[in-house]
C-alpha cells in the first residue's frame, strides 16, 4: 500500500511554514509543500493560478489529503486588487476542490472570520455570513466553491494570525512593532475587537482534524478555531510594548475604524465542534508575541 500524502498549498507563508513544519515532523506519511515567490527546498515551486501545473502536480503525487492555505489574505490589496484576489481566492480553491472530488481526497479549506460583518457575536459556524470587504468575501466564495463540488472537506475558519516571521510587516500583529518604532508613535486601533491566533496553534489542530479524519470518515464541515484573548490592536500594542522598551503610556487609542477596506468590529469565532472534541490548545498572547519580537 503506498504511502498517504498531504499537500499542504502557499507553505511558505506565514501559515503555511507552520503546517509544513509540524506535519513533516508527526504526520505518518509524506508532507508536500508548494508555495511560489519564496519557493525552496524542501517546497516545489508551484504557480496555484497554472491550472495545468496544479493538475500534472496532483496527478504526479495523488495526495489523500490538500491543505489549502495560499491566499491572499490582506483585506486592503484585495479591496485594490480584486481580480487576481478572485483568482488566488476562489478560482484555485474550485480547482483543488475538483481533484479533491475527483480523486476521493480530503481537502481541508482555510478560511476567515472576515465572512461575517462583526455585528452580532459569538458567531456559530452555522451562522448566515455576510462579508463587508472582498476579501471576506473572495474567501466565502471559495467556501461556497467546495460545498457546491464535494462533501468530502473541512472548512476552517481562523481569525488574524501571527507567529514566527520573516519580517514584521509580514503579519498584520507584528506589524504593531512597526508601527510601535515610529516617533511620535501613531494612534492604534481601539474600535475592532480581533482574536490573535498563533500559526503554530493552528497547525496542530490542522493535524489533529487529519488523524481524527483517518478513523472517522464521516468527519468533515465547516469549523471554527481561535485565540481566546480579547485585543484591540491598541490593547496588542500595550501587550508588545515591555518586550520593545516601550512605555505602554506613550501609545495612544484610536476609537474611530480604520481606514481603508472596512474591518468587522468584532467577529469572534465560537469554536465548540473542535472543543467538544477536546482538540486544539490555545498559547497565552503577551507571552508567545514577546518570544517573537525578542527572538
Amino acid at each position: 500500500m503506498p504511502e498517504e500524502s498531504i499537500w499542504i498549498t502557499g507553505a511558505t507563508g506565514l501559515l503555511g511554514r507552520a503546517l509544513y513544519k509540524t506535519f513533516s515532523k508527526h504526520f505518518t506519511g509524506r508532507t508536500l509543500g508548494t508555495g511560489f515567490s519564496r519557493a525552496q527546498d524542501p517546497i516545489t515551486k508551484l504557480d496555484l493560478l497554472d491550472s495545468e501545473s496544479v493538475q500534472e502536480f496532483y496527478q504526479k503525487h495523488s495526495p489523500k489529503f490538500i491543505l489549502h492555505s495560499a491566499a491572499e489574505r490582506r483585506p486592503d490589496i484585495s479591496e485594490n486588487n480584486p481580480d487576481f484576489t478572485n483568482k488566488l481566492n476562489v478560482e484555485t480553491t474550485r480547482q483543488l476542490a475538483q481533484l479533491a472530488k475527483e480523486n476521493d481526497a480530503w481537502i481541508i479549506y482555510l478560511s476567515t472570520d472576515y465572512v461575517f460583518d462583526g455585528t452580532t457575536p459569538p458567531y456559530q459556524a452555522g451562522d448566515f455570513p455576510n462579508p463587508l470587504n472582498h476579501y471576506g468575501k473572495s474567501k466565502l466564495e471559495g467556501e461556497n466553491a467546495i460545498r457546491a463540488i464535494t462533501d468530502n472537506f473541512a472548512i476552517l475558519r481562523v481569525p488574524i494570525l501571527y507567529g514566527e516571521v520573516e519580517n514584521w510587516a509580514e503579519s498584520a500583529v507584528t506589524s504593531i512593532a512597526l508601527a510601535l518604532q515610529q516617533d511620535p508613535i501613531p494612534p492604534l486601533d481601539h474600535w475592532a475587537t480581533r482574536y490573535p491566533t498563533h500559526v503554530e496553534d493552528v497547525a496542530s489542530l490542522c493535524l489533529q482534524m487529519v488523524e481524527y479524519k483517518t478513523l472517522e470518515e464521516g468527519f468533515r464541515g465547516i469549523f471554527q478555531w481561535s485565540g481566546n484573548e480579547p485585543f484591540t490592536k491598541y490593547e496588542m500594542a500595550c501587550a508588545m510594548a515591555p518586550a520593545l522598551d516601550i512605555d505602554p503610556d506613550n501609545i495612544s487609542p484610536n476609537p474611530e475604524p480604520t481606514q481603508g477596506a472596512p474591518r468587522p468590529e468584532d467577529c469572534c469565532l465560537d469554536t465548540f465542534e473542535l472543543d467538544s472534541l477536546g482538540f486544539g490548545s490555545q498559547r497565552d498572547f503577551k507571552q508567545a508575541v514577546a518570544e517573537i519580537l525578542t527572538d
